[in-house]
């Protein structure tokens, strides 16, 4: 069971009926709900090695042989109807954002869905265009002439796919975790803004050009302001921000699935109807199928390709975040497993086999992911397969009918969206934690407060690709800082609990022990660090001294110190002789595991044998410093009486018999 347990997309060891009925335990498996319950028996040799690492990278070969198609196949294609639908309308609005032709958008949603479905391993990840990739693209591809932004767009597709994909291979998925959560919501925050602020100015009939730019520098548009295009903008908002509301009855449910394309049959209709209200369409639409053509045909195609090779770095970081963050939490959510090889892999793949048929890059749709998870979807046949024979159905039979489609309404679906990418709710988590503080914004819990200040505003003021590679470049500096600056805490003994804990945090109840140091040292020490540690001992004793308390023992508690290297023994070396010469003795208590071992290897002899013996606790330790110290006040009253003793003699009068 544990063998099988490892492998992709197999059932879990489920607990016993009596259990299921008690609902104690709901155990993690590793497979959708569409897999039988019953996994095969498991063969030795080198053939069934080798069949086993194939399905470990493709797991659609072990679960669909056991897809359950009379129970699970209905709610997979409702879904996939559902998704397909809402998918197409989407698609039209990013593909505007993106900066290439409408029909880009579609066509980005028919073959990068099978291939994910192959590698990945997120029930309900939907893989199509996204606002936030669509804005990165839109930001790179503005560079370049019009009619060369789709075939730009089809390149980049290509990049990012064989980014990701080579970083699922070399297992690169830890690259990412560089940047910080903090980092990237402020940056989904800022991006989310930007995409509202592109949009308004389109909503209003104005030009394309960003509300801020007509602001300052073109307020005469606001002179052709067209009232028509500015209504149907601003009704369609309206709908779609509160068509929820109307999700408690039950008849109007299917209006709240179908809210986007619902928007676009009916504003199409009115469009179509009075056509002197002079709302701008979307025109002619190609119709039928794409053509598969390799993005990098000549010299000059290559060339593209590795002018756009840092822009495409950065989306496909982007993707990879925003798509392996939203696939986790659902995961999470219904009980199942996901690998970081196999989503990478996915979504390398998917983007690779996009950019033949002039795709966008894509992602996993959080929005797309909460649908599918209400509508039941059981298996990747329901979120990807099934949703791209409807996109694909929809684009070669009904493209004709969004000739009449209004482009203030693709705005609109835009700006929607946006909306629900903002993230000021986790401002608030990190305000909130931070404000657990005296010093709120110096403390160490404020760092990640700050972070997601900095790159907002970054991003808003310096644009996506800059903010994200400043996120990225804060990110960084608050690794090197909690690197070099490990977290010290001063223990005192608790009265209540009789426990060492924060001094800090329990000034009330906690007393530190008169002329012992002790604090705990949060992480590993080593060569970057330790310095940082003796510069804290010192300014330690030198405040306690001008208090008028006198050090006579300092005990480090190891008990979370996971690892300490070579340079850092040998600086404790150093600093223990040195304490040792001023009669200063200096232990290490609840020493745990590599870094245990260690101490007592360097430090032996350099610390009271008591200590060195047994690994002591924080309490033991405190008891050999006071003998030690009630041991020395003797050693001194006994100097000090044989002094006097002596100069009594010396200075007393001669008898004279």
């Amino acid at each position: 069971s544990s063998k099988v347990g490892r492998k992709r997309w197999r059932p879990g060891v489920r607990p016993g009926p009596a259990m299921e009925a008690i609902g104690e335990y709901k155990p993690l498996v590793t497979a959708p709900e569409a897999v039988a319950d019953a996994s095969p028996r498991r063969k030795n040799g080198q053939g069934w090695r080798f069949r086993d690492m194939v399905k470990r990278y493709v797991p659609i070969l072990e679960w669909l042989p056991l897809y359950t198609w009379r129970t699970c196949l209905v709610p997979d294609l409702a879904g996939a109807l559902t998704l397909g639908c809402i998918l197409v309308a989407q698609s039209l609005a990013h593909a505007s954002l993106s900066k290439v032709d409408l029909i880009n958008g579609p066509y980005s949603c028919m073959l990068p869905p099978i291939v994910y479905a192959l590698f990945g391993t997120c029930i309900h990840s939907s893989i199509g265009t996204g606002g936030l990739v669509a804005l990165l693209t839109g930001e790179q591809l503005k560079l370049y002439p019009p009619e060369l932004r789709t075939h730009a767009a089809a390149i980049m597709s290509f990049n990012v796919g064989w980014i990701l994909a080579l970083m699922g291979l070399l297992r690169l998925a830890f690259l990412v975790r560089f940047l910080s959560r903090p980092a990237l919501s402020g940056f989904i925050t800022a991006s989310a803004l930007l995409i509202i602020e592109s949009q308004l100015g389109l909503m209003i009939g104005c030009q394309d050009k960003p509300l801020s730019k007509i602001l300052m520098s073109h307020r005469e548009e606001f002179q052709h302001i067209q009232v028509p295009t500015l209504v149907l903008s601003l009704t369609g908002l309206v709908f779609l921000m509160n068509v929820k509301k109307l999700k408690k009855y039950k008849f109007l449910k299917p209006l709240c699935d179908f809210k986007e394309l619902f928007l676009l049959t009916t504003s199409c209709i009115i469009c179509e109807r009075f056509r002197d209200l002079g709302i701008s369409v979307v025109g002619s639409v190609p119709s039928g199928l794409p053509d598969l053509v390799s993005p990098v045909q000549s010299v000059s195609d290559l060339q593209l390709a590795k002018e756009m090779l840092t822009g495409s770095a950065f989306v496909a970081m982007v993707v990879f975040l925003s798509s392996f963050a939203g696939a986790k939490k659902f995961a999470m959510k219904d009980g199942y497993q996901i690998v970081a090889l196999n989503e990478l892999l996915g979504l390398g793949f998917a983007n690779i086999a996009g950019a033949f048929c002039g795709a966008v890059p894509t992602q996993i749709g959080l929005s797309r992911m909460g649908i599918a998870y209400d509508c039941g979807v059981k298996s990747q046949l329901g979120a990807n397969i099934f949703v791209a024979v409807v996109v694909a159905a929809a684009v070669q039979f009904f493209s004709s009918w969004l000739y009449f489609v209004p482009r203030c309404v693709l705005n609109t679906i835009i700006v929607n969206g946006a909306v629900h990418l903002t993230e000021f709710d986790q401002m608030w988590i990190l305000r909130e934690f931070a404000r657990n503080r005296d010093d709120m914004w110096v403390s160490r819990e404020a760092t990640d407060l700050w972070v997601w200040w900095i790159s907002c505003v970054c991003t808003l003021f310096l644009g996506p690709f800059n903010g994200i590679l400043l996120a990225v470049l804060v990110s960084l500096l608050l690794i090197l800082y909690n690197v070099v600056n490990p977290p010290i805490t001063a223990l005192a003994r608790s009265n209540r609990s009789e426990r060492w804990v924060s001094k800090d945090l329990h000034k009330l109840d906690a007393k530190e022990k008169d002329h012992i140091i002790v604090f705990r040292v949060e992480g590993p020490i080593f060569y970057a660090n330790f310095e940082r540690i003796q510069e804290w001992l010192e300014e330690y004793e030198v405040s306690a001294n001008e208090s008028g308390q006198e050090i006579c023992a300092i005990i480090l508690s190891a008990e979370a110190v996971p690892f300490v290297d070579t340079t850092a023994l040998q600086g404790f070396k150093q600093m223990i002789m040195a304490y040792n010469k001023r009669k200063l003795t200096f232990m290490i208590a609840d020493p745990m595991g590599q870094s245990g071992r260690s101490f007592e290897i360097a430090l032996q002899g350099l610390m009271p044998e008591d200590s060195m013996k047994k690994r002591c606790s924080i309490e033991e330790c405190v008891t050999i410093a006071e003998a030690r110290l009630a041991r020395q006040l003797q050693r001194c009253r006994s100097m000090t009486r044989s002094a006097m003793f002596e100069f009594t003699l010396e200075n007393k009068p001669a008898i004279v018999l």
